[in-house]
C-alpha cells in the first residue's frame, strides 16, 4: 500500500472511530514499522493530532506481536487436519 492511499484511510476512517470511541483523547493506536506506517506523511498527521490520541511504540526488528496472524495460524491447521476435509468454510465455522 502507498503512503497516500494509507493517508487517506486514515484521515477518512481512523480518525473519526478513534474520536468517537475515544472521546477525551486517551485512546492508543498501534504502528508496526511496515513503510507506509513510517511515511513522513503519516507521522507529520499523527504529530498534528497527538491530542485526539497516541501512538504506541514500535521497537525496529520486533517479533510479530499481532495475535490475529497467530489466531489465523491456528485455526488453518485445524482446517487442514480435518478428516475427512470440510467441503465449505462455512460448516469449519460452525463446527468450532
Amino acid at each position: 500500500m502507498k503512503a497516500a492511499n494509507y493517508m487517506n484511510i486514515i484521515a477518512d476512517q481512523l480518525h473519526s472511530y478513534m474520536t468517537f470511541v475515544f472521546p477525551i483523547g486517551n485512546g492508543i493506536f498501534q504502528l508496526d514499522n511496515s513503510p507506509c506506517h513510517k511515511a513522513l506523511i503519516v507521522l507529520e498527521w499523527f504529530e498534528e493530532h497527538t491530542d485526539e490520541f497516541h501512538l504506541m511504540s514500535w521497537p525496529p526488528n520486533s517479533p510479530d506481536l499481532n495475535p490475529m496472524e497467530h489466531i489465523w495460524d491456528v485455526r488453518e491447521r485445524q482446517l487442514r487436519a480435518q478428516t475427512p476435509p470440510c467441503p465449505n468454510i462455512s460448516i469449519f465455522v460452525t463446527a468450532a
